[in-house]
């Protein structure tokens, strides 16, 4: 068999085949940074839009107060009966709420003497920039004649008060102008007040703002 003869070159290497590079592209290059581009851009115009959309609607949660509250038979030692209203107040402009019903407690000294009471008996709708107010009387509280008791020595103690917390819970959903938001978020208000001696709602604790957590 012939040996295979290779040719060398000047600089002491074999010449061999080598396989030529494919030509560049530009056209493709610039074609698809003008694609990357154009959806940057979009990414963020969408981006601002949004920010000015939130900005402009600014949701805001509905606001509880207790603007009543009464506590008949503290004097005697019970039975205690509540009664009184709350109000719900939806700040927006343009964002409605649903409220499932809702649901009224009454805690004092860290146990619920008043469990679920239903306060609106259907579910609630209410629209922007309006106020609902929610009554309730003749509730009378649980514990038998201890809690009765408990009461009365609150209310001659030194510091002449009753301290309660009225509770309120529900499932609520928003709505803006026809874009509505399907899924319900469970609601939970607290408000912290007290009665006096004679059982009626303290002037410091009137119109004050619950608290409110729901998202």
């Amino acid at each position: 068999m012939q040996p295979t003869s290779t040719t060398a070159t000047s600089t002491g290497f074999a010449a061999g085949h080598f396989r030529r590079l494919p030509a560049e592209r530009p056209h493709l290059r610039r074609c698809t940074k003008l694609l990357c581009s154009a959806f940057l851009t979009a990414l963020f115009l969408a981006g601002v839009i949004l920010f000015v959309v939130y900005l402009a609607v600014r949701p805001h949660r509905p606001r509880f107060h207790v603007t009543a509250l009464s506590a008949a038979g503290i004097p005697s030692g019970g039975p205690v009966v509540l009664s009184g209203e709350l109000s719900v107040r939806n700040p927006n402009h343009d964002v409605a709420y649903f409220f499932d019903r809702l649901y009224l407690s009454v805690e004092y000294r860290g146990g619920d003497v008043v469990k679920d009471r239903d306060l609106t008996g259907a579910p609630l709708y209410q629209p922007p920039k309006t106020t609902t107010p929610l009554a309730f009387q003749g509730v009378e509280v649980t514990g038998g004649a201890d809690v009765g008791q408990d009461m009365a020595r609150d209310a001659a103690a030194s510091s002449g008060k009753v301290a309660l917390t009225v509770k309120v819970r529900s499932r609520i959903k928003a709505r803006l102008a026809f874009w509505g938001n399907r899924h319900w978020h469970p609601l939970h208000v607290s408000c912290d007040v007290a009665v006096g001696p004679d059982g009626q709602l303290l002037p410091e604790y009137q119109q004050k703002r619950c608290r409110t957590d729901f998202l």
